[in-house]
């Protein structure tokens, strides 16, 4: 049984043990009653039964192309839905029972058996709202067929149920090693930015000759400290590829190389850029959009450490090491690689919000925990949802 609160605070709907008929299944009748529903309803039964159908489904993978209001006379309201992503329109008719046993021509032995299990829920106050399944004919009209009935009433006593079935469930994604790696890459990212554009200025070596200090130095000094951590972290992060705990912080997660993800990228790009994430598809780890903008990402790092230690390998030309990077400065210049030295590190500050960004935002819209699981290291993902990476 389930419930939903009215605004007043004392009254409650709940819905009894659905009767499903026609072979259906409780899910498939408690999800038609909801998709029934007026889009953007506030009425408790239909909030009620809206709550207890997504625990079963994920209702925004469909929309509602029309809808008829109830009507006195017939008893029933008709709401003509589709599933995204099909041309397909399906129609679900709710109202009285007898009504809708009248639209779908039922035979004797289904009204009687209805009107029997109406009868027994009705003497614990329960009252029946019937659904009916349409399908437009191809000559014209609709071939009607008898779902079954949810009992629903309104009632002011304390429910009995010792708690609700969670609508969503917990998956673990990143563990603590890639969540630290992730903070600490943001922090060397940001000191590095801090440290360049002050060396770049040049004020610091200005100020630094005026005050008899070693304030350029310092700066110098903790540039070339954090772009060694950043080398370290990236180390770490390329052996994660391979080693990682779970399958969604794999090299296969991250980069965009199975024929579903590249089937799908389109799909995502244009849900992202009509903001509609109601839409699937849906994933747990990155959907190949993510798995684009973070390989990409990670391919401006790597540009970023290249040119960097290009230009650290200037102090120690003849070292073992800097003297092959030392060619990249032959090769393209010195202040050419400096430029793309600067012009990675603005790519970074601009990704950045545009990263924070769409993680709030569909955090917000999901409400599935996209963002606060690079904290915690997991995600609540719906029930019902079908995942591609699930």
């Amino acid at each position: 049984m389930s419930e939903h609160e009215t605004p007043e605070g004392d009254i409650r709907i709940e819905l009894g043990d659905p009767a499903p008929f026609a072979g259906e299944k409780k899910r498939e009748l408690l999800v038609a009653a909801a998709l029934g529903a007026p889009f953007g309803t506030t009425d408790p039964a239909d909030l009620a039964l809206l709550g207890a159908a997504s625990r079963k489904e994920d209702l925004r993978h469909y929309e509602q192309t029309g809808y008829a209001p109830l009507d006195p006379g017939l008893n029933y309201s008709i709401a003509r839905v589709r599933r995204a992503g099909t041309a397909r329109e399906e129609l679900i008719a709710r109202g009285g029972l007898n009504s809708i046993l009248y639209l779908c021509r039922a035979d004797e032995s289904t009204r009687y058996r209805a009107e029997m299990e109406a009868g027994e829920r009705m003497v614990h106050g329960f009252r029946p709202l019937a659904v009916a399944h349409g399908e437009p004919l191809p000559e014209g009209g609709e071939k009607w067929t008898f779902l079954g009935f949810v009992p629903l009433r309104a009632t002011r006593e304390q429910s009995r149920r010792a708690e609700e079935p969670g609508a969503f469930r917990y998956v673990p994604v990143w563990d603590w090693q890639l969540r630290s790696l992730h903070w600490l890459a943001v922090l060397l990212i940001a000191v590095l930015s801090v440290t360049g554009i002050l060396m770049g200025s040049g004020r610091p070596a200005y100020a630094g000759a005026r005050e008899s200090s070693f304030l350029f130095g310092y700066l110098r000094f903790i540039h070339f400290a954090a772009g060694w951590l950043l080398l370290a972290t990236a180390l770490i992060r390329i052996a994660g590829l391979f080693l990682a705990s779970n399958r969604y912080q794999r090299w296969d997660a991250l980069f965009p190389v199975k024929p579903r993800d590249l089937r799908n990228l389109l799909t995502v790009v244009r849900n992202y850029l009509f903001c509609r994430f109601d839409r699937g598809p849906h994933y747990i780890g990155h959907n190949p959009l993510q798995q684009v903008a973070y390989t990409a990402i990670y391919g401006v790092g790597m540009l970023a450490l290249l040119t960097g230690f290009a230009l650290y390998a200037l102090y120690a030309p003849d070292h073992w090491l800097f003297r092959h990077l030392v060619r990249l400065d032959t090769l393209v210049g010195v202040q050419y690689v400096r430029l793309a030295h600067l012009l990675v590190m603005w790519i970074f500050l601009a990704f950045i919000p545009i990263h924070v960004y769409l993680a709030i935002r569909a955090d917000t819209v999901e409400r599935e925990g996209a963002i606060s699981s690079i904290i915690s290291g997991g995600r609540w993902c719906r029930r019902g949802t079908s995942f591609e990476d699930g």
